[in-house]
């Protein structure tokens, strides 16, 4: 089971974190929060993966990338950035620096995954990539495709990582605030009235197919597919 280290301050967004991994599985996290701690829980642990935030109290997350490429015993383990600088020069310095992939914030949960399954991919780390194929209905959270019958669905982002969400576990029924939780960007969350949108979208372009996504009054909603 792949170890992943994240080294970040904030607890709301380590919460995030740990909530885009958990919908992978087959990982596990462990945080440390101040530059001091990164080498010697590295060490200890010997991490298969750090998500490395750049702006900590204290310490910049690029030097202690430079850091870890420097010693010959961490300098093989994959760091994603993680990050509100956004700038096309600071993500040429953080992968210059050696890191493997970089992730503004604020970052959807289903995007968080996908770049973590890559570089775990890379190193022939994790589980198995998480494709569904369901009656017809196939779903690529690496790369948000979708296809139903061999032709390609057109969803918008959030319309993918719904009906993902949905089609992960299907004959539960999915409240609405999980829904919500795990479709919305850190710090930036849907409203109850745009899950209900997606969802309208979402049966629009499955057609036919659309009663796979039934209404559970009060509750939210569940994804059943026919006997």
């Amino acid at each position: 089971m792949p170890k992943i280290l994240v080294v970040e301050d904030d607890p709301k967004i380590l919460e995030a974190i740990e909530k885009s991994v958990a919908l992978g599985k087959g990982y596990t996290v462990d945080w440390v929060s101040r530059p001091d701690q990164v080498m010697p829980s590295v060490l200890r642990k010997k991490p298969d993966l750090i998500l490395l935030d750049i702006r900590l109290p204290g310490g910049d997350g690029r030097m202690i990338l430079k850091g870890l490429k420097e010693n010959v015993a961490t300098r093989g383990i994959p760091v994603i950035f993680l990050t509100g600088m956004s700038s096309e020069g600071d993500k040429v310095v953080g992968l210059d620096l050696g890191a493997d992939d970089y992730v503004v914030k604020p970052f959807g949960a289903m995007e968080l995954l996908a770049r973590i399954k890559a570089v775990c991919r890379r190193y022939r780390l994790g589980p198995a990539p998480g494709r569904k194929s369901l009656k017809g209905l196939k779903l690529d959270p690496d790369n948000r495709a979708a296809s139903l019958d061999g032709k390609a669905l057109k969803l918008q982002p959030k319309e993918f990582e719904i009906l993902f969400l949905l089609a992960s576990q299907p004959g539960r029924t999915l409240s609405r605030s999980y829904l919500i939780e795990n479709s919305s960007s850190y710090g930036l969350p849907i409203s109850s009235r745009s899950l209900d949108t997606h969802i309208k979208n979402i049966r629009k372009k499955l057609g036919a197919k659309s009663r796979w996504i039934e209404t559970v009054s009060k509750l939210g909603y569940r994804f059943t597919l026919p006997a």
